[in-house]
């Protein structure tokens, strides 16, 4: 499951969730949560930025508080499908919209967040690919600022990075090596990559 938050600014609530869910490399499910940026706190300077860049984006949450239920709600019946959480990027919009999720009931939350959560950009920087750069859009993937699509575009270029976690290159002794093979003790390549296949 890969998600994107739109939010009032970098530190504001988020407004807006968009989310998909991968399956064997194909997407089963996409969703989004949003309520009226009137609702959410954040600064003004922010808000004008908001209003100027993010596409208008139809509410069907009365506040942040039921964006991120009702997004929670998903997670969780995904989480015991056995998914796994990604966003590109998450710090600081995604990892604060996940401690409010969690803040909101946090006895019984408090062990049920994602773990781990699969951080995108620092995939591709393993595998030597530009997080940084923006990146060409598919027309799925678009507008831009659209959470869903955000979150489409994310899942393709965390498969993309997977990939390359496949193909096999020297080690520090010339022999072939894979990326996995390097952590495999991890689990943490088998269970992406099983995730995502």
């Amino acid at each position: 499951m890969v998600f994107d938050v739109e939010s009032i600014g970098l530190h504001g609530d988020g407004y807006a969730v968009g989310y998909v869910v991968i399956l064997d490399g194909k997407e089963v499910e996409s969703g989004m949560f949003a309520c009226p940026t009137s609702k959410a706190n954040g600064a003004d300077s922010d808000r004008v930025w908001v209003y100027e860049n993010i596409p208008q984006i139809v509410p069907d949450s009365a506040d942040p508080f039921a964006v991120r239920e009702n997004f929670w709600c998903r997670w969780m019946e995904w989480k015991a499908k056995g998914a796994l959480l990604a966003a590109d990027c998450a710090w600081p919009v995604e990892a604060r919209f996940l401690a409010a999720c969690v803040d909101a009931s946090p006895d019984e939350r408090r062990f049920t967040g994602p773990y781990p959560l699969v951080e995108i950009s620092s995939v591709m920087m393993a595998v030597g690919q530009d997080p940084m750069k923006t990146h060409a859009r598919l027309e799925v993937e678009m507008p831009v600022h659209n959470p869903v699509a955000d979150a489409r575009q994310s899942a393709r270029l965390l498969l993309e990075a997977v990939e390359v976690t496949k193909r096999e290159w020297p080690n520090a002794r010339g022999q072939p090596c894979r990326a996995d093979d390097v952590i495999r003790e991890s689990g943490t390549a088998t269970a992406v990559r099983h995730w995502l296949h």
